[in-house]
Order: structure tokens, then C-alpha cells, then sequence
């Protein structure tokens, strides 16, 4: 009698990171620092008609944004969203050595 051994689960692939493009995110990180404390409807819809921004009410969790293979998410609504990114943008930017 033989006895057969349980199947070991496969393992899991981490998922793959794209590249970023630093030129890109360099431009936008500075475009957004530019706004300061103003009002960024004007940028929000420039980075939806011209860059591709995706925006999200996630609605008790708030707001994300997904631009330039970055996301970032805040409760505190589109604008902390925003800044969110730049911050997440200059991460990136510092950690790709540019």
C-alpha cells in the first residue's frame, strides 16, 4: 500500500513592479509643489485631460489618485490625495536615486 503525499501549494510570485518614469514624475512632483496651498482644480484637471490621472472616491475611505504609476489615497478628500501623491512621487523620485 502506498500512500500519497499532499501536494505543497504553489507559491505565491510577488507581484512585478514597473518602472517608473523619473523624468515624469520629476515634472509632475514639481509642477504640484508650484500649486503650493492653492487651489488645485485647476491641476486636478489638467492631470485628468493631459496625464491620464485616475480619480476615485473611495467613500468612507476617502479619495485616490493614480497618476504616473503611482497611487496615493486620504480621507481627508481629493486634496489630501493630491499631496499624498507628491509626497509618495518625491519618495520614489529619492529611492531612484534622481
Amino acid at each position: 500500500m502506498t500512500t500519497k503525499k499532499a501536494a505543497k501549494p504553489a507559491a505565491k510570485k510577488a507581484p512585478r513592479k514597473r518602472k517608473l518614469d523619473l523624468a515624469r514624475l520629476r515634472r509632475l512632483a514639481d509642477e504640484l509643489a508650484e500649486y503650493g496651498r492653492g487651489d488645485l482644480s485647476n491641476l486636478v484637471h489638467r492631470w485628468e485631460a493631459e496625464e491620464g490621472a485616475k480619480f476615485d472616491e473611495a467613500g468612507t475611505a476617502g479619495s485616490r489618485i493614480r497618476l504616473a504609476g503611482i497611487t496615493a489615497t486620504s480621507t481627508a478628500g481629493q486634496r489630501g490625495a493630491v499631496t499624498n501623491w507628491g509626497q509618495a512621487a518625491r519618495r520614489a523620485l529619492l529611492k531612484g536615486g534622481v
